[in-house]
């Protein structure tokens, strides 16, 4: 009886371990060849038969990148059926050589606590540059429309003393004239156009944007958005963005007023958070002391690496006082998670104070 209850497990073992679904592509890279970036996405298909004994499932179709999509058979499929994926790239503004993959896993039984061992595909071609449109041709790479500026972002600098004047230029490419306006411009925002309201059919003008950086009365980094609207059928309404940073004025200041200005001092210029658990926070604190003669002001606060974020219990430090800054730093991403953190501050001879902030994050 022994004996019959071992071999009878055993048949069961060999049954349950035969039992099970098994892919077999026909292909498993697809060459594309040569395709034209114009012509927009390009599919490949894989075909594969179920060569086990059990529904076959695709649990999961993950293409390596971005610029590859997967569409595939998503009912199960019995012994002997078959079954596809169908691979998209996209060549558009990715000339020449490419050689992507897509992992595949299906319902294949394993061990407790392991995942299927994927399948690879693969897709390669030549993408063939297009040839350059009228607006690229112009300088007017940017942009949906037929009326067009050159440049969709600048980054610029100034002091809080001198205003800044910026040029863009703007291109009707279409065969009518449109009418180009600017939408909520604040105090500090003034705009000139080197024509009328309307700008003519093929036409190039020139837009002159003056920021004052006095009426905005801001130190540090600054961002404007300027919305232009034209009658432009495809894209009416588009932006220009403006980073700029702003620096504090120190040239008019007297010997006197240099002699009482504040004097900013920092605790310490390295903040070490060591080996932290991924998905914790932890916080620390650093001492901004003002041994000048007349208040410091703290006007910006700007991390260099996004997991860290300051706050301070205030922004005016009188002489022989301090302010505490306390750093909370977020262990979302595995690694070294290092970065600065600048104060931007009314110190003539230290503007912008800077200290590090370090810390490893561990799986």
């Amino acid at each position: 009886m022994k004996k019959i209850g071992i071999t009878a497990m055993l048949v069961l073992f060999v049954i349950v371990s035969i039992a099970q679904p098994q892919i077999q592509f026909d292909n498993t890279t697809y060459d594309f060849g040569n395709i034209k970036e114009e012509a927009g996405p390009a599919t490949g298909r894989f075909e594969f038969t179920n060569t086990g004994n059990e529904d076959l499932l695709l649990v999961r179709v993950a293409p390596g990148c971005g610029c590859t999509a997967a569409n595939y058979t998503k009912e199960a499929i019995p012994p002997g059926g078959r079954g596809f994926i169908d691979a998209t790239y996209n060549p558009m503004n990715r000339p020449g050589n490419f050689h992507k993959s897509i992992r595949v896993t299906i319902n294949a039984p394993v061990e407790e606590g392991k995942t299927a061992t994927p399948v690879m595909l693969f897709i390669k071609g030549f993408v063939e540059k297009r040839p350059p449109t009228k607006y690229e041709l112009a300088g007017y790479k940017e942009g949906n429309g037929e009326v067009r500026i050159k440049e969709r972002y600048v980054r610029l600098e100034t002091k809080s003393s001198t205003p800044l004047k910026y040029e863009v230029p703007i291109k009707n490419f279409s065969d009518k004239a449109t009418t180009v306006t600017f939408l909520n411009l604040p105090a500090h925002i003034k705009v000139e156009t080197s024509f009328k309201k309307e700008l003519k059919a093929d036409q190039e003008g020139m837009i002159t944007i003056t920021f004052d950086p006095k009426v905005k009365d801001q130190i540090g980094n600054v961002r404007e958005i300027i919305t232009i609207q034209t009658q432009d059928p495809v894209e009416p309404k588009f932006t220009f963005y403006m980073d700029i940073n702003v620096f504090e004025d120190f040239s008019t200041y007297s010997p006197e007023q240099l002699k009482k200005a504040p004097v900013a001092v920092l605790s310490t210029e390295l903040i070490q958070f060591g080996n932290v658990a991924k998905n914790t926070q932890l916080t620390q604190t650093i001492k901004l002391t003002n041994s000048g003669k007349s208040p410091l002001h703290i006007r910006q606060i700007k991390p260099s690496n996004l997991a860290y974020t300051v706050k301070m219990d205030k922004s005016e430090i009188q002489p022989g006082d301090f302010a505490t800054l306390t750093i909370t730093f977020n262990a979302r991403r595995a690694g070294a998670q290092n970065g600065t953190i600048d104060l931007i501050i009314n110190d003539p001879k230290n503007p912008t104070l800077t200290f590090k902030v370090e810390a490893t994050v561990l799986n």
